[in-house]
């Protein structure tokens, strides 16, 4: 079994080295909204760009930099310590942009590819939301970008089917604030609770490791 996080930020990576420590994944350890996800993807699979294309050109075309006003929220500046890719409004809180940096984000999304193309191993894509609309929202320049979950998770879901059927998409959602009706009745729901920050919501999915192991 393989674990997937794609989003929204380092919770679903930490969750899931908490359960099996593996390599890392293109959308580990940075704030990825559902439609980046879903784009990215479309590039790598549908369009089968090169790899070196997509990270550099897409991915990781950090064109801006960002700091921290409070938990999550973040604003626009030049002195900031975090890259910011202001295309797709995502950000990266642990990288510099650098020759090393590109060359880690080309491995893994190769290992990314791999394991959608050829793994035997189930598949499960988990993406975790922010822990609340106030404290713990994603934010820049006091915007909200988490939009249009449901039907950006459901068309990734689509997109995986052209190519595996051994899979599960399962979204932690602590805000359920979008119609249901939007989402893929193959894609599993679990509801969280509202809370401060992604320590309270690491806290609650803990209940849900065994669907993992």
């Amino acid at each position: 079994m393989i674990i997937i996080p794609i989003g929204l930020q380092c919770t679903g990576s930490t969750f899931k080295n908490e359960i099996n420590k593996t390599h890392s994944l293109p959308f580990d350890w940075m704030f990825a909204t559902p439609l980046f996800v879903y784009e990215m993807l479309i590039l790598l699979l549908e369009q089968n760009m090169n790899i070196k294309d997509l990270v550099n050109d897409y991915f990781f075309n950090c064109n801006k930099r960002a700091d921290i006003s409070d938990v999550e929220h973040y604003y626009i500046s030049d002195n900031g310590f975090a890259l910011y890719n202001s295309k797709y409004n995502v950000i990266f809180p642990h990288d510099e942009y650098n020759i090393d940096t590109i060359d880690k984000y080309i491995r893994r999304f190769e290992r990314l590819k791999d394991i959608i193309l050829n793994s035997e191993e189930e598949i499960n894509f988990i993406y975790i939301s922010q822990s609340s609309l106030n404290e713990g929202n994603y934010t820049i320049d006091n915007i909200n970008i988490i939009e249009d979950v449901y039907i950006n998770l459901s068309n990734i879901y689509k997109l995986i089917n052209k190519y595996r059927t051994n899979y599960k998409l399962y979204i932690f959602d602590s805000i359920l604030n979008e119609n249901i009706e939007l989402l893929d009745k193959n894609i599993i729901l679990h509801k969280l609770n509202s809370c401060e920050n992604w320590t309270y919501l690491l806290s609650q999915l803990r209940q849900y490791t065994h669907l993992f192991v």
